[in-house]
């Protein structure tokens, strides 16, 4: 047997000693690694965690009207919201979402359990945040049943029964979704903010009560993630008074988040202008925002603030050419005209014809903007789902046949071009038959064209055409435009689409507001093209009447009585009049912009301007309703046809006189010698522009002259 070795205890001793040395080294060994070597990156990393950058939103500018009233200011608010770097990991040993049970735990403190409001207004804010395809795949794959339908599917589906239908319909942002489903939307949310940075916080309700916001500030402590913030909204002082004009304000729309970015904005969360003066001047209107170093503790809750703050700089404020005086007095005046008639819809403009500024500016229906303040919620929804569409600015983005207001540019292209003189006379001895170019000798197929006052039993006779506008006579204008056989040369479509060019008709104005519209000027290529025929003599006649194919927006029709009213200079129509700093010291004074020169011969301003003279002065004109004490007014009436289309019955609804139904138009300037105001009035479906318009702008002007410039009557 062999004997087991003995190790002395000096020896065991050296062996422990030599094991602790060796532990001893690895320790310093790898403490160097840790504080030496890597020390600088741990420190970024605990730092990263311990510390936040975060931005300083800087006030928006104010909004002024010319005389210095307040339109828009800025008011505090509150939103919940949720940091994506605070959110609980997942438990890889578990089969748990920690993430969406903490979401759906914060989801119950908010009320989205039971409060329908809460819920819509979550359901809003993903809506604006994801995107309709994103917001609608989300949820299906959460499997709330959700799927897209083409109209035509929608169509079929309204001939099936309700139980049926229900699980086939889209689902609409105004029915409240489960829990499952609100969840899988602010996850979506979450993960889209990752892919920024995982410390910007992610709005997901608002407006919050003060009560809320601090109630949820309380239950942070078991709340991980949440973030509560007073933020300042906008206040729009008069609502829907100037809400065509202001707009308002959202997040910044998913299909756009790039181009946000391009211009410098690193907040996806940002609330930008997204409609009126709050989306044309965002960059000013925003100002530059600021900086600061956070630390916060494990659950994200603020501590402290390191060093000094970089402080934003305000943005700046505009100062508008319109008087709000002026502003009210136009929304009643034309309220009361739509409520008379059972309508809607209805514009009315009013315009410096020296300068181009816009004194006043109002669209019906009209919407209360200080809904969409604190967020995009059911009120946004209601309001785009309206069947009138209170979210158009019709002034700009409505397209209408500007009927006899378009003879102003008859008028004028003829008398330029030489086609009449004002000495030419025509006569109307009634309808104009145009013969049938096929059966040229068959008087029963020749085309007839009548004027306003056939339908009365009265003829106008011989009539020049100072004598043609103040009666509004189409059938000088139809011989003018489209002439007749060989006994005259009308202008025909090249001359008509020449002048509606330089009076500003078929492009856009300029007006520094989005949203603006103008259709093609007809002609014969543009016929050819949208309908494949021929431009015809009668396609003239209409034209020269502001009928036909020809459309407009009611500013396109104020702007074309501005160079008769200033002599011959077509202006960009502008909004803002001044910018200033946040101290109010002025950084910007916006001189008039001069779009084009008509250069009109002073017999062609003297011809048109005494024909919308007599319109209103001379007894036989079209609007004698529209004089004013001691201001002498220069006007044109307009009635203009259209087809409201009933598909069941395959034609236009027609009066009980099967008459086509009619918009009602009105545009004037005064004081006649020497114009300060321009103003245009467009009721839809309204009858006689005499009848409706004209009562409308008559009140306008006169209270402007009595309230606003008394100095211009004459007494």
């Amino acid at each position: 047997m062999f004997e087991q070795p003995q190790y002395s205890s000096s020896f065991q001793l050296r062996l422990m000693r030599l094991l602790v040395a060796l532990a001893f080294l690895l320790l310093l060994g790898r403490l160097y690694q840790l504080q030496i070597m890597q020390g600088a990156t741990f420190q970024a990393d605990a730092n990263e965690n311990r510390l936040r950058d975060q931005a300083i939103a800087p006030p928006r500018g104010v909004i002024y009207d010319r005389n210095g009233e307040i339109l828009v200011r800025n008011r505090p608010s509150f939103v919940i919201s949720v940091v994506p770097a605070n959110l609980p990991q997942d438990d890889l040993e578990t089969e748990y979402d920690e993430e969406a049970l903490a979401l759906q735990d914060l989801l119950i403190a908010m009320g989205a359990d039971t409060d329908i409001d809460v819920i819509l207004s979550i359901q809003t804010v993903m809506f604006r945040r994801l995107g309709y395809l994103d917001y609608v795949d989300q949820l299906n794959r959460a499997g709330v049943n959700v799927v897209y339908l083409p109209s035509e599917e929608e169509t079929r589906l309204q001939n099936l029964p309700d139980v049926e239908i229900a699980p086939l319909r889209i689902p609409d942002i105004s029915d409240p979704l489960p829990m499952d489903g609100l969840v899988a939307l602010v996850q979506r949310a979450i993960t889209l903010a990752r892919q920024g940075s995982a410390f910007e916080s992610v709005p997901i309700l608002r407006p919050v009560s003060r009560e809320k916001a601090f109630f949820i500030a309380e239950q942070s402590y078991r709340l991980p993630g949440v973030k509560v913030d007073q933020v300042p909204v906008r206040e729009y002082v008069y609502g829907e008074l100037t809400s065509h004009l202001l707009g308002f304000m959202g997040p910044i729309p998913a299909d756009d988040a790039q181009i946000y970015t391009d211009r410098g904005y690193a907040n996806p969360n940002e609330s930008v202008g997204l409609s009126g003066l709050e989306y044309e001047y965002q960059d000013l209107l925003r100002g530059t925002p600021g900086q600061e170093v956070l630390e916060v503790d494990i659950l994200g809750r603020v501590q402290r603030t390191i060093g000094q703050p970089v402080a934003p700089v305000p943005g700046q404020n505009l100062v508008l050419s319109i008087d709000v005086r002026l502003q009210r007095i136009m929304q009643n005046t034309l309220l009361d005209a739509t409520r008379a008639k059972g309508e809607t819809n209805a514009v009315t403009i009013a315009i410096n014809p020296q300068t181009g500024e816009i004194l006043g500016l109002v669209s019906l229906p009209a919407y209360d903007n200080n809904v969409m303040a604190e967020g995009l919620g059911a009120g946004y929804v209601a309001l785009e789902q309206d069947p009138d569409k209170p979210l158009i600015n019709y002034a700009i983005g409505g397209l209408y046949p500007p009927g006899s207001t378009y003879k102003i540019v008859t008028a004028t292209g003829a008398l330029e071009d030489g086609v009449i003189t004002p000495a030419t006379i025509i006569t109307d001895n009634g309808p104009l038959f145009l013969p049938n170019r096929f059966f040229p000798n068959d008087l029963t197929q020749a085309q007839k064209f009548v004027s306003w006052n056939h339908k009365l039993g009265i003829n106008h006779g011989r009539i020049n055409v100072m004598q043609a506008l103040a009666l509004s006579n189409d059938i000088f204008f139809y011989w003018v435009g489209g002439g007749y056989l060989e006994f005259f040369e009308g202008m025909g479509e090249a001359l008509l689409a020449k002048w509606s060019a330089l009076f500003g008709y078929g492009e856009l104005s300029g007006i520094d507001l989005p949203g603006e519209v103008s259709a093609d000027i007809p002609d014969d290529q543009w016929k050819r093209q949208v309908w494949a025929e021929s431009w015809v003599t009668g396609d003239s006649y209409n034209m020269a009447i502001g009928q036909g194919y020809l459309l407009s927006t009611p500013l396109e029709v104020l702007m074309s009585i501005v160079p008769i009213a200033n002599g011959g200079t077509l202006y960009e129509p502008r909004l803002v009049r001044q910018i200033e700093d946040a101290q109010g010291e002025l950084q910007q004074d916006y001189s008039p912009v001069i779009k084009r020169e008509l250069n009109l011969q002073s017999t062609t301003l003297d011809a048109v301007r005494q024909g919308l003279w007599s319109a209103v002065n001379d007894n036989y004109g079209t609007a004698p309703n529209g004089r004013i004490p001691g201001v002498t007014v220069a006007a044109k009436t307009g009635t203009a046809e259209f087809c409201d289309w009933i598909p069941e019955e395959n034609d236009c609804r027609r009066d009980k006189d099967d008459n086509l139904l009619t918009h009602a138009w009105y545009v004037a300037y005064a004081p006649y010698d020497d114009p300060q105001i321009a103003v245009v009035v467009f009721v839809y479906n309204g009858g006689e522009g005499s009848e409706t318009a004209t009562p409308v702008a008559t009140k306008i002007m006169q209270a402007y002259f009595e309230q606003i410039r008394p100095d211009l009557i004459q007494q």
